[in-house]
């Protein structure tokens, strides 16, 4: 009897040995977060297409970006050959990827095109999948100055059965860009295309531009459910020319200590001098 307790004891000891990997990968599955993941868009001046991507986890009771999050890419279908690539997230949690050169050719051709973002086989999350279709427009931007009325006007064009097509009610925002952000260039905050697809809006700023007064005027589309993110932008002296500011040469309170003004080399001194 002692040796058939002994014998079950070690079948079972053997069997609690050979299930413990199996139970502690289900435990560690179980612990898995939700990562969000969140694709758009993106073209300038009828470019190359940029992808951007983010991702973002649960702390608490909110989303919070993610860092270091490995985004599959792929264009119209999830496979080898569709692969694009991967995009990592950065600390903002954001990560962004150009259409490939091999699409090229495939992009060309269509009207309509879907892109998808995975994140799958992830130690630390679930996977997730998200997906947009786009269809492929344009914005044309023409700039003119007649008897010192200046105009911005636009065209937005999509692409459809092989040929471009106007785009009528469609919202559209006319933009001077600067290094921070975009300033609105026209008196309205957006404008909404007429029935050819057209949009205009004068153009009555008074902006710094660089030296020679040039500065960047453009028209975007921003966050369409069918075209995504557009931009297209044209570079004119509509700016006033900035001057160089060379009083950093001369004595004043920002220059170095060189430069300190006299009156507050004297001044003080006299005052030492007149203490002591």
């Amino acid at each position: 009897m002692k040796r058939v307790g002994y014998s079950i004891g070690i079948i079972a000891l053997t069997i609690h040995i050979m299930t413990f990997p199996v139970q502690a990968q289900e435990e560690k599955e179980k612990e898995k977060g939700i990562v969000r993941l969140d694709l758009t868009y993106n073209q300038l001046n009828g470019g190359i297409p940029m992808l951007k991507t983010s991702a973002k986890t649960k702390t608490g009771k909110k989303f919070q970006p993610t860092e270091n999050v490995e985004i599959n890419l792929f264009f119209m279908e999830e496979t080898a050959q569709g692969f694009m690539g991967i995009a990592r997230t950065k600390s903002n949690g954001t990560a962004s990827l150009i259409l490939p050169d091999k699409f090229k050719t495939k992009w060309d051709s269509l009207s309509v095109v879907k892109f998808i973002a995975t994140v799958t086989d992830n130690e630390q999350f679930e996977d997730e999948l998200v997906e947009i279709e786009i269809t492929k427009a344009r914005i044309d931007l023409t700039l003119s100055e007649e008897d010192s009325v200046r105009t911005i006007h636009a065209k937005v064009l999509a692409f459809q059965d092989s040929s471009w097509v106007d785009v009528p009610e469609t919202e559209i925002k006319f933009v001077v860009r600067r290094l921070l952000s975009d300033l609105s260039a026209g008196e309205e905050e957006s404008y909404t295309t007429d029935e050819a697809g057209e949009a205009s809006a004068e153009f009555n700023m008074i902006i710094p531009g660089d030296s020679t007064g040039n500065i960047i005027v453009g028209a975007k589309i921003e966050d369409n459910e069918m075209y995504g993110n557009l931009t297209t932008t044209k570079v004119l002296k509509w700016g006033v020319p900035l001057k160089q500011n060379n009083s950093f040469e001369k004595r004043t309170l920002w220059a170095t200590r060189d430069k300190t003004p006299l009156w507050l080399l004297i001044f003080p001194n006299l005052i030492i001098a007149g203490v002591w």
